[in-house]
């Protein structure tokens, strides 16, 4: 027990997700003295998006991959640090990305380089260009970054056809790789104010895989904090079927309780409290009949209103590297493409949404392997695709990308498929065009409120994960300090100092 606090009482408590939101404010509870916690988790395993498998010669991350600021202001960082996880092997802040064209040409660096810092100053500061041009009907990324590609291209005239052709391709290749890191399908979902609203913490973002730590950092890290967890406490294969709340329900002491879990087994869990760590794309699927009382109509709206999509990734193993072993990343331009022209979901051409390729680095560890990430409509749908068509499909791409048509077979695929999960339903959470901050602010309030003369007992339903954290919404250390948020709540509730 925290020696500056002590409890007034001890409170029944359920978490109801074992990712790292729920596993934090479990952790952090138990260690300020309450006892009485129990955790329950839909699949085999606790982890939620923190996710691991074998592949090739080693393990590879199937979701939460990325630390987004590596620096001691990150609590993933910081605990990573303070647990040894940061055996550092390789690095570079800038990675050296290699862009070839569909006509098999490799683009020069310093047009590359020059291209994509335009592109990401853009992005960044799509919300102060709107403000400062009066861009008044910009409502999303795609708004802006289409009429400032506008002005771009006039500067261009003077260029060769070729040349042009090429940035207009690597501008569209960019967008893709934009709509990655919302998983989005299209940038016009994003809303312009998303970079106002999220904070980036100082410094680079750092790979758990292939250039930075140790193999399965983030699965490693979860264990760490499961520790303090006593094994009893944790419930796997235990998905929640509805959620009783607002009532009055006796237990077989005769004690009453607020809350009641509903488990899709026939049990049930009486509480005092629930922290709910389950991702957004659940609640989106499952909010109007999860909850009873419903959920009041602005926290619906909310949920309904976020932006939440899929990213998903593709594994290849080759038997050789078909790329120089300087190279980071490989960019794919299809030259007759451009931002200017609308882009639809292209499922019969789903490899034109792969922008990019990730090199794994050491060789002497993972072999000759890389990984694409797609997203969007095109994402959900490879999840219905065999390994053997999404091999098929992807040599056929880098045979036309290098002109090498003797490019071998791929040796191994593997594709993560977080949207046909049904613990998941997609990736993270992005602001769309149909919300804003103020709607995480909505999302994260406990239930039910704090009405004066109310009579209700408080916090009965808390709301933790990454779509809960205003300003790291779609990272793990925002998922982390949203459950360590919850838990404050409580033991500022119960303690006395």
């Amino acid at each position: 027990m925290n020696s500056k606090n002590t409890l007034k009482k001890s409170p029944k408590l359920v978490v109801i997700g074992a990712g790292i939101a729920g596993v934090g404010a479990a952790g952090k509870l138990l260690t300020h003295g309450f006892t009485d916690i129990q955790i329950v988790e839909a699949s085999s395993q606790p982890g939620g998006r923190i996710k691991s498998s074998l592949f090739g010669k080693s393990t590879v991350d199937e979701g939460a991959q990325y630390i987004h600021g590596a620096s001691v202001k990150n609590p993933i960082f910081q605990l990573a640090k303070e647990h040894g996880l940061l055996q550092e092997t390789q690095d570079r802040s800038d990675p050296e990305l290699s862009v070839l064209t569909n006509m098999q040409k490799q683009m020069d660096p310093d047009v590359t380089k020059e291209v994509k810092n335009l592109s990401s100053s853009i992005l960044r500061r799509a919300h102060l260009i709107a403000q400062q041009k009066q861009y008044t009907q910009a409502n999303s990324l795609a708004d802006v970054y289409l009429e400032e590609v506008k002005m771009l291209v006039a500067q261009w005239d003077g260029d060769h056809t070729d040349l042009r052709r090429q940035k207009l391709g690597l501008l569209s290749m960019l967008m893709k790789w934009q709509c990655v890191h919302h998983a989005a399908g299209s940038l016009s979902e994003v809303s312009v104010h998303e970079y106002e609203e999220y904070n980036t913490i100082e410094d680079h973002d750092r790979n758990s895989q292939g250039m930075l730590y140790c193999s399965r950092l983030f699965p490693n890290l979860l264990e760490k904090l499961l520790e303090v967890i006593p094994r009893e406490k944790l419930l796997l294969k235990k998905p929640v079927q509805q959620i009783l709340w607002n009532g009055s329900f006796e237990s077989e002491d005769r004690s009453l309780y607020p809350v009641k879990v509903l488990c899709e087994d026939g049990g049930h869990i009486l509480a005092d409290h629930v922290i709910l760590s389950i991702s957004l794309g659940c609640l989106k699927a499952n909010g109007q009949s999860l909850f009873q009382p419903r959920l009041p109509e602005q926290k619906l709206n909310a949920i309904q209103s976020m932006g939440f999509g899929t990213m998903n990734k593709i594994y290849l193993e080759f038997e050789a590297p078909f790329w120089d072993e300087n190279t980071d990343v490989i960019g794919l331009v299809w030259e007759e493409e451009t931002p200017l022209s609308r882009q639809e979901p292209n499922l019969a051409e789903w490899w034109k949404s792969a922008p990019v390729f990730y090199v794994f680095k050491p060789t002497e560890r993972y072999g000759h392997l890389l990984v694409g990430t797609i997203s969007g409509k095109e994402a959900e749908f490879i999840e219905s695709l065999s390994l053997q068509e999404v091999a098929s499909s992807l040599t056929c791409l880098f045979r036309q990308f290098t002109g090498r048509s003797s490019l071998p077979e791929l040796k191994n695929v593997f594709v993560t498929k977080w949207f046909s999960n049904p613990y998941t339903r997609g990736s993270y959470s992005h602001i769309s065009i149909n919300s804003t901050g103020d709607m995480i602010d909505l999302l994260t309030e406990p239930l039910p409120h704090a009405t004066e003369g109310s009579g209700s007992p408080m916090l009965q339903l808390l709301f933790a994960g990454e779509a809960t954290h205003r300003s790291y919404h779609s990272t793990t250390h925002g998922a982390l300090l949203s459950g360590w948020r919850e838990a404050e709540r409580l033991i500022d509730l119960y303690s006395t100092k």
